[in-house]
């Protein structure tokens, strides 16, 4: 009889695991597609929905070239569903427009009829002046004809009345309809810059579709290896913060003084300088992560305009160097007159690295090729060769760590 129980237990045990827990794996197992699931939604809202939740669900499955050609298409896709809809929203402003404006047309008629009314009623009472009730009864003939003439000013009257209230009532309609217009136009103005945004970023994404598909020459193979590059290059760094950690020995610097020369070592397409800002003290330098705590170095900058290679952002031009005004903080740069190779954030390239986005900026200087420090602080040198990266560490009094690596 005990036997009997126990199987009858474990049976319990396994139905309930298949009927009550695979369910919700199931559920919420979600894939990558391999055809686009949106191509026949009709309406631009759940269009936007449908590829939005796509983008969401591939972002997290990039590690094959597959799944991140699916990505990079279905952004691309999903940018143009956003700029259908924002068309469609452009058009209907602009119908709302035309509807205001021939409502204010009308009213404006309308005022100018009731004020022509009233103009003329004031000039009748001017010209034959206000008669009191009293010279009404002597001047009838009769008190019939006093009642008659009695009623005849009372509607006179509220017939005044009725205009002014008309006019006020007008007037106010009026001044709502133009704000409401004025309000529309701001909307409208709105909507045509996200417009314009949208179709630069979709501009953007068939760039950056285009790059990748050259870069890894659709080969699954050269695809991770451009993974396992930035993975090394991440590796490298983190690898010198933990060395210098422990044995690194900081040396003072001022604002200004070079502390090194743009060079090529660890992963590097070219000679320039990979510069980084986190937020990051001293004391805490065991405590390093490559993939977080970083700033936009652009914040920390001095204002300066300067050249930015075609595909380095997400902001320039796919197509041709854009030159344009960058920098917001204090500090000064670290290279003489550098050209920007790659942008902070998500760049036509940071589909190379593990989060998506390049955590710094990269630049270089053909001409002066003399890496300075941006601030004074307390400078940390690493040396770990061609293979591995050179590279500086210097930790600024306000609490933050510039790295500058790929140096000589």
């Amino acid at each position: 009889m005990l036997s009997v129980i126990k199987r009858i237990s474990v049976f319990s045990l396994i139905f309930f695991s298949v009927v009550c827990i695979s369910p919700l794996k199931i559920k919420s197992a979600s894939v990558c597609p391999n055809s686009d699931p949106c191509k026949d939604k009709s309406d631009t809202s759940e269009k936007v929905a449908c590829y939005t939740d796509v983008v969401n669900t591939c972002s997290r499955e990039r590690q094959s070239m597959a799944a991140q050609i699916v990505y990079l298409s279905t952004s691309i896709e999903l940018t143009a569903a956003k700029i259908e809809a924002t068309k469609e929203k452009v058009a209907q402003i602009e119908k709302d427009i035309v509807t205001i404006s021939e409502k204010i047309d009308k009213l404006e008629n309308t005022l100018t009829k009731i004020t022509q009314v009233l103009l003329d009623r004031i000039v009748a009472t001017y010209r034959f002046g206000e008669q009191s009730y009293l010279s009404v009864l002597l001047s009838s003939n009769g008190f019939s004809d006093f009642v008659n003439r009695f009623k005849y000013m009372q509607k006179v009257q509220a017939h005044d009345r009725k205009l002014l209230f008309q006019l006020q009532n007008s007037k106010e309609n009026f001044k709502d309809q133009k704000q409401q217009r004025e309000d529309k136009k701001v909307e409208l103005d709105a909507a045509k810059k996200q417009l314009e945004g949208q179709q630069n970023t979709l501009a953007v994404q068939k760039k950056e579709k285009e790059l990748f598909l050259e870069t890894t020459k659709n080969s699954e193979s050269r695809y991770r290896q451009e993974l396992s590059a930035a993975r090394r290059e991440a590796e490298g760094i983190q690898q010198a913060a933990s060395i210098l950690s422990t044995a690194g020995v900081p040396v003072r610097v001022n604002k200004g003084d070079s502390i090194g020369i743009m060079g090529n070592t660890g992963f590097s397409t070219g000679a320039h300088l990979h510069f980084a800002v986190y937020n990051l003290k001293e004391s805490d330098l065991s405590k390093f992560n490559f993939n977080s705590g970083y700033e936009n170095p652009f914040n920390v900058l001095s204002s300066r305009e300067l050249f930015f290679d075609a595909t380095s952002c997400d902001d320039v031009s796919p197509n041709q160097k854009t030159k344009k005004s960058v920098g917001s903080g204090s500090w000064s740069w670290p290279m003489g007159s550098p050209t920007i190779t790659q942008c902070f954030g998500h760049t036509p390239w940071s589909w190379r690295y593990q989060i998506g986005i390049h955590n710094g900026i990269d630049m270089y200087d053909d001409v002066d090729t003399i890496i300075k420090a941006v601030e004074g602080g307390n400078k940390f040198v690493y040396r770990g060769g061609q293979a591995i990266g050179n590279g500086v560490f210097i930790f600024h009094d306000n609490g933050k760590m510039t790295l500058y690596w790929h140096l000589q």
